[in-house]
């Protein structure tokens, strides 16, 4: 990489790490460059999050040392890398909910006056100061509690720049944000930049990296396998060196669906609000659509739009929907989960650690977890069709009888989807189907969602990622405020309209686009 043009900040030089039976760091040697976003990528595993903790002082290297403007610094506790102005804001925040803004920023450095007692004016004012500097005024009295993620990942980098942080690192800062609040977030790191504020970014979600980052690293498997400027980046770029495999990064060309038959046809599906509050919003309305045999169709919509809704009506979730639901010709009577797989629905859940894991099971008993038919379950007819799936969706593990929680955040997705195809379905839902997922192995699930869809499968997903919703979908619908606002094909997707569409503020502009579509469907 030709770093001519950028200043080297800090160094971590020859890192490298043990655990027992593992090496997690084997001499690495990372350059963040100053007043920059240095992204640092890697799959679950690749030693992204062991190399943080030492840089942030959360633990020690074995060997190797750290360089900060080239003078070795000894960094052995947070408060230590803090007193070289290096912070770390992780992927769950340590915001205290019981506090306001102001006393979370100073909490546990509090101002005094008089030796004993908190200056609350002062911390007030230093807090609105920092928050002014990110260009994000809020009442600095506000409770935590009453804050929205995005905020509370505000108040965090205002803490931080009030201690002082020349390197700010942010591991997975938009795993949880919404797209409007992702956004936000983008504009505060531009401010950081501009204030002088050096940034270490680690996500799973590759838009976000180019679109954000001017210098990349990756690891793979405990050591660096690439380093490059922006200029010389692309999508193909990280996901071959994540995986060392030339052509990862291709996804399968899609399948047309043209002519297929229809195998769902929703008319009229409506959700009411749940609780007693009559007021309260419904969260679906007047939703009609159709899906065809090897199609993929994609639900995009901003936080609250009625994604998750949708997808737990047709599941049998949520049973107290109005309208029809129609698979293969027959009309269902969805009331229960278990209406719905007899019909041939199964759901691949958002949150697969609450929802769809059980982690005491090993892989194996994850996997086939409600699929038997009969009173007695044939062992051996069970284990080998687990077996075949394992093999198929190409999950990675030595041993199926170990626990599932040893898989990765992708192998555990590869499992529930799994999971689903041992009840033989017609119709899979997926939702936020590779939430927490590395590049590459997005890439994988990508592969087996288009394979199954080419045996004839339907697939119906939502996301909040634009990017995923554009690589996956053959179709996509708008949710906005619980309506479709529009719908597109493949041909007509692009990052600008898909973003206007599941905008409230204009949203309204394709509504009659909207039902024009419905009629075609």
């Amino acid at each position: 990489m030709n770093t001519a043009a950028t200043e080297i900040v800090l160094e971590a030089r020859a890192i490298t790490k043990r655990y027992p039976g593992t090496i997690a760091l084997d001499r690495v040697t990372f350059r963040v460059h100053r007043n920059q976003v240095n992204v640092l990528i890697g799959e679950n595993g690749a030693g992204k999050s062991t190399l943080m903790r030492i840089l942030a002082g959360v633990e020690a290297a074995d060997e190797g040392e750290l360089l900060l403007d080239g003078a070795t610094i000894s960094v052995r506790s947070p408060r230590e890398a803090a007193s070289h102005g290096i912070s770390i804001v992780h992927q769950e925040l340590s915001t205290l909910p019981n506090l306001d803004i102001s006393e979370n920023i100073f909490a546990g450095r509090e101002l005094v006056k008089a030796a004993i007692l908190v200056d609350r004016p002062a911390q007030d004012l230093r807090s609105a100061a920092a928050l002014r500097k990110l260009r994000r005024p809020m009442p600095v009295r506000t409770p935590a509690a009453q804050l929205s993620l995005g905020c509370r990942q505000i108040a965090e980098a205002a803490r931080t720049l009030d201690q002082g942080a020349r390197i700010l690192i942010l591991d997975e800062p938009t795993s949880a944000l919404s797209t409007a609040e992702a956004d936000s977030l983008f504009h505060v790191i531009a401010d950081l930049k501009r204030a002088g504020v050096t940034i270490i970014y680690i996500s799973h979600r590759l838009n976000e990296l180019l679109h954000l980052g001017d210098c990349f690293t990756v690891l793979r498997s405990g050591r660096v396998v690439g380093e490059a400027l922006r200029a010389e980046v692309s999508r193909q770029w990280i996901v071959e060196r994540m995986s060392g495999n030339a052509g990862a990064g291709e996804v399968q060309t899609r399948v047309p669906a043209a002519g297929a038959p229809e195998l769902l046809v929703v008319k009229g599906l409506s959700l009411a609000a749940s609780g007693t509050d009559e007021a309260a919003q419904a969260p679906l309305h007047d939703l009609s659509f159709t899906l065809h045999r090897r199609e993929i169709l994609g639900v995009y919509g901003l936080l609250g739009a009625g994604r998750t809704e949708l997808l737990e009506s047709l599941a049998g979730s949520r049973p107290s929907f109005a309208g029809q639901i129609i698979l293969g010709g027959k009309q269902l009577h969805i009331s229960t989960v278990a209406d719905a797989v007899k019909a041939g629905i199964v759901l691949v859940p958002e949150d697969r650690q609450r929802d769809g894991l059980i982690p005491e099971m090993s892989i194996r008993e994850n996997i086939s977890l409600g699929s038997e038919t009969g009173f007695f379950l044939s062992r051996a007819r069970e284990t080998l069709r687990v077996r075949e799936l394992a093999g198929e969706l190409n999950i990675a593990t030595r041993d199926l009888e170990l626990p599932v929680t040893t898989l990765s955040g992708g192998n555990q997705q590869k499992a529930l989807i799994a999971r689903c195809m041992m009840r033989s379905p017609s119709l899979l839902l997926l939702d936020e189907p590779t939430r927490g997922v590395d590049a590459v192995a997005k890439v994988e699930v990508y592969r087996i969602l288009r394979g199954l869809a080419a045996k004839g499968l339907g697939i119906l997903f939502t996301s909040s990622e634009i990017e995923e919703t554009r690589m996956l979908a053959d179709r996509v619908l708008v949710l906005c405020q619980g309506r479709i606002s529009a719908k597109f094909s493949f041909a007509e997707l692009t990052d600008e309209t898909l973003f206007a569409a599941a905008s409230p503020a204009v949203s309204t502009a394709h509504s009659s686009q909207s039902s024009e579509l419905r009629s075609h469907d």
